[in-house]
């Protein structure tokens, strides 16, 4: 099995996020919650550290569109 790299983890993350996500990420990996908004719109890239955290708060979550259908 491949390991998902950056780009991916961050689409995997997007699809899930929820409020909130932004202020566990900072207090997670010491990052600034403005600084993870940069990375969210693209205006900074994700690093491996961030998108290893963002990965694991949102890996057992359903995805957004699932949500909006149940």
């Amino acid at each position: 099995m491949s390991k998902l790299n950056k780009t991916a983890k961050l689409a995997f993350y997007n699809a899930r996020k929820q409020d909130g996500d932004t202020q566990k990420l900072a207090a997670k990996t010491g990052f600034t919650a403005r600084f993870i908004n940069y990375v969210l719109r693209g205006e900074r890239s994700v690093n491996d550290e961030l998108a290893n955290a963002m990965y694991s708060i949102s890996r057992s979550r359903k995805t957004n569109s699932q949500m909006a259908n149940a």
